[in-house]
């Protein structure tokens, strides 16, 4: 690895954590109130050159933004490279390097030991985004369940994938990469 590699490396790994730490700071303030009336968190895992990702993220932050999710409910990890924190959330969705760029949505609901997660396009994309493909089934999803203040159902929605947490919940898994990571 060269030296601009590394310090491109180190730049993202302080970077990442420094938004996890904010980002379980948020999920923690918000444990006690009404937070469950938004009804997920999504977790981005991307790199840099995953241009169409970073659009979808966009897309999924205007809706939560519409819908009265905040900071916690929507996080992104890897948009100025691979990271330690990217690697330690693959690990905690049993997932490998090679699905990303990739969204892992989990249920805000305490004792939840499950996420969902979608593989995003890889690369650019060219003109609008495929509206088609499983991440838009998901944010409807999301939008309809935020709506009714009900829970979230990815039941049948094509190109999802159900995945067991590794440490039991997502606040579990947060606080266990945190801790992995020294944070």
């Amino acid at each position: 690895m060269t030296t601009a590699e590394e310090q491109e490396l180190s730049h993202a790994d302080r970077h990442d954590l420094d938004k996890l730490a904010r980002w379980k700071d948020g999920l923690d303030s918000a444990s006690g109130d009404s937070a469950s009336a938004f009804p997920v968190c999504a977790i981005f895992l991307v790199g840099p050159e995953h241009r169409e990702a970073h659009d979808i993220f966009r897309r999924y932050r205007s809706v939560f933004e519409e819908l009265g999710g905040g900071f916690h409910h929507l996080v992104i990890f890897g948009q100025h490279g691979i990271s330690t924190t990217q690697v330690a959330f693959l690990e905690e969705f049993g997932m490998e390097q090679d699905v990303v760029p990739m969204v892992a949505v989990a249920p805000m609901v305490d004792g939840t030991q499950s996420a969902w997660s979608v593989e995003l396009p890889k690369g650019e994309r060219s003109g609008e985004l495929d509206e088609t493909q499983a991440w838009s089934a998901v944010l409807e999803a999301v939008r309809a369940a935020s709506t009714r203040n009900g829970a979230l159902s990815l039941d049948g929605v094509s190109g999802v994938s159900d995945k067991a947490l590794r440490r039991g919940g997502l606040s579990a898994g947060v606080d266990g990469v945190l801790a992995e990571l020294g944070g």
